[in-house]
Order: C-alpha cells, then sequence, then structure tokens
C-alpha cells in the first residue's frame, strides 16, 4: 500500500526500469484446459486414458504446489510454483512419451529381429536333423568298416 507509493515516489526507476510479474494461482478447472489443449495432438489412447492423463497433471501440480508451501513453513525458503513451471512439466511430460515410445520401439524391433533369427536358425536345426537321420545308414556301414579294418 503505502510504503510501495512512498517508495515509488522516492525511486521511480523502480516504475520505469522493472517489470512486476504477479503470479496468480491457476484455477483447476484452467490447469484442464490448458493440459488438454496441449496434449491434444500426442496419442495417449482413448478418451478415458487421456482424461485420466490430463487430470493427473492437475494433481501432480496442485501437490507440488501444496508442498511448496509446506517447503516455506518449514524451512523458510521459498519455491516458486508458477503457470511457466506447469507448461515446463506438460512439455517435460510429452518429451519423455516420446523418447520412451522411441526406446520401445527400438527394443520391439530388437526383439522381432532376435525372434527371426531365432526362427530361421530352427529351419536350419530342422534341416541339419534330417540329413543327419539320411546319412545315418551310410554312417553305420562306415563305422562297421572302420572296426573292420
Amino acid at each position: 500500500g503505502a510504503d510501495l507509493r512512498n517508495r515509488l515516489r522516492k525511486f521511480p526507476s523502480l516504475v520505469n526500469c522493472c517489470t512486476i510479474d504477479w503470479f496468480d494461482k491457476w484455477p483447476q478447472e484452467a490447469l484442464l484446459a490448458v493440459a488438454k489443449r496441449l496434449m491434444e495432438e500426442v496419442d495417449l489412447g482413448d478418451a478415458n486414458q487421456r482424461a485420466a492423463i490430463t487430470e493427473t497433471c492437475v494433481d501432480v501440480h496442485m501437490i507440488v504446489g501444496v508442498m511448496a508451501e509446506r517447503f516455506y513453513t518449514e524451512l523458510r525458503r521459498y519455491f516458486y510454483v508458477t503457470p511457466t513451471s506447469y507448461l515446463e512439466f506438460i512439455s517435460l511430460y510429452m518429451c519423455l512419451l516420446e523418447e520412451k515410445r522411441t526406446e520401445a520401439n527400438i527394443a520391439i524391433g530388437r526383439i522381432k529381429n532376435g525372434n527371426t533369427k531365432m526362427v530361421e536358425t530352427n529351419q536350419q536345426v530342422d534341416v541339419m536333423q534330417t540329413q543327419l537321420t539320411a546319412m545315418q545308414p551310410k554312417l553305420q556301414e562306415a563305422r562297421t568298416n572302420t572296426e573292420a579294418l
């Protein structure tokens, strides 16, 4: 109130050279709307999963705000939870989601490749076993010839 007005009169550079950003808490409805809007283009499965993920984003942000207040009361240190931190949280989630999907696709490709190699190896073993079975009489004859010598 009055103290701020007096300081502004004494130090006009506070008004001319500074920007004051007032960060108020966003209501849950606004947080939910922002999460839905930012995650529209991301494949999150069906509508139920999309709703659950966006609600979880809102819950996490609200819990972080509560924990920041608790952090201040216990340690007398500020931790600011701003709308920017919420936007960064959602973008981090989307980046991690894309990264993990890429890793999963690479792992799936490796498993498919390994499975293909196993099938090919089993086919080669089957061919070798049929060849061995076909050669069995010749091997028996060679064994008896060797014993006779």
